[in-house]
């Protein structure tokens, strides 16, 4: 039987299914809301074509960074209402007006998120926006392969381990260009149904849109806000004012176990070009501008850095070239994966325990932590005692 890659290190790229001429792979839960790569053993004809397809198990090639920019879409409108400094949606206005095609994540109706691929002349805007859950790369595969063999203009933009899947498949073909995104992890989408399926039931209403990061609050104050039907907010709140979502994500406590074994968390990229929010800007160098709203942009390859400089040369973006290591330095994410704290462990002890019930296991999460934030206390007691006798003795 083929041997795909573990639990530890599968991504759900779906690269595998796709590869499987039997089609006796499918991409299922498995048990605890994560998806992963299923195989019927009684169809399967061990070709091995899986493995071979499979980028954890045989990596895809990884670029240093050419350039580093500074970024931001000089379309302000467009910027308002993007995350960091919108250069994702002036990449896709850009293609598109060559007459290319855009791929990236929608949110669908029942907050699943699939890779979408918009033609020239479709409106891109349900890519906008970060979407902070596992989205189906899968879907599109088929599509893809026609469109690189037409010769059409296509641009991906996806996480750094669903770029690593569409390279080992398609190749690095002249007419495609990958972009990836500085990821912290990916937390599984069922959590996400269950989450605003318990707030629909606490607020007495039905959610029609969610924002992670809503424009009304700021971007950069990520907060995950639900709207009625009429787009008026009916939810709004952040890590700190208790949202459970937001703060197993921004914890990282929720993500899928392959995050915290991630290969693309590292200064070399597997894309032609890097974009994400600019962590550490003026770090390095000293910098007239915060990074508020400013996109940073790892220029990994040549065909990548065509593109950018196309679009600076159009006025599309402004652009400022920063030290190849501003970046680096400032962003975790961009030297090694998230870590695993204590609430992790804790979190993936109880979502066994509880077959994958997101809101029940961050309870048991935030009485654990609570029982040992008392057993400390207790176990400082008699020291803090001690010390007030003997300042009471002082005086």
């Amino acid at each position: 039987m083929p041997k795909l890659a573990d639990f530890e290190n599968c991504t759900g790229c779906g690269a595998c299914m796709v590869s499987c001429s039997k089609n006796c792979i499918t991409m299922r839960d498995n048990g605890i809301g994560v998806v992963v790569p299923f195989v019927d053993t009684n169809t399967c004809i061990e070709c091995h074509a899986c493995e071979r397809s499979c980028p954890a198990i045989s990596p895809e090639v990884f670029h240093g960074s050419m350039k580093v920019y500074a970024a931001w879409n000089n379309d302000m409108s467009a910027r308002s209402t993007s995350a960091s400094g919108g250069i994702a949606s002036a990449i896709y206005d850009f293609i598109k007006k060559k007459g290319g095609y855009t791929i990236g994540a929608v949110l669908n109706a029942d907050w699943s998120v699939d890779l979408v691929v918009s033609n020239p002349s479709e409106d891109y805007a349900e890519f906008k926006n970060s979407k902070y859950t596992f989205s189906s790369p899968y879907l599109i595969y088929s599509r893809l392969r026609e469109l690189v063999k037409e010769g059409a203009l296509v641009v991906l933009i996806g996480l750094p381990c669903q770029i690593a899947g569409f390279r080992k498949k398609l190749g690095d073909k002249d007419n495609i260009i990958y972009i990836d995104l500085v990821c912290h992890g990916v937390t599984p989408n069922s959590y996400l149904k269950q989450h605003i399926a318990f707030l629909e039931k606490v607020i007495g209403e039905k959610a029609y849109k969610l924002s992670f990061r809503a424009p009304e609050k700021g971007t950069a104050n990520y907060y995950f806000t639900l709207y009625d039907n009429n787009n008026n907010i009916i939810y709004s709140k952040r890590s700190s004012q208790g949202e459970v979502y937001n703060y197993a994500f921004h914890r990282s406590i929720s993500y899928r176990e392959n995050c915290y074994n991630c290969h693309y968390a590292r200064p070399e990229r597997c894309s032609d070009i890097t974009i994400g929010d600019y962590h550490g800007l003026g770090k390095v160098a000293e910098c007239e501008y915060d990074e508020n709203e400013v996109s940073v942009i790892l220029v990994n390859t040549p065909k990548g850095d065509e593109l950018i400089s196309d679009m600076i040369k159009s006025n599309v973006v402004f652009a400022q070239q920063r030290p190849l290591n501003e970046p680096i330095e400032g962003d975790r994410q961009l030297r090694h994966p998230s870590s695993k704290s204590i609430e992790r462990i804790y979190f993936e002890k109880y979502i066994s325990q509880t077959d994958g019930d997101f809101e029940a296991a961050m309870r048991l999460v935030g009485r654990q932590i609570k029982i040992n934030n008392l057993k400390q206390l207790i176990k400082q007691a008699p020291r803090r005692v001690a010390r007030k006798i003997l300042n009471l003795m002082r005086r």
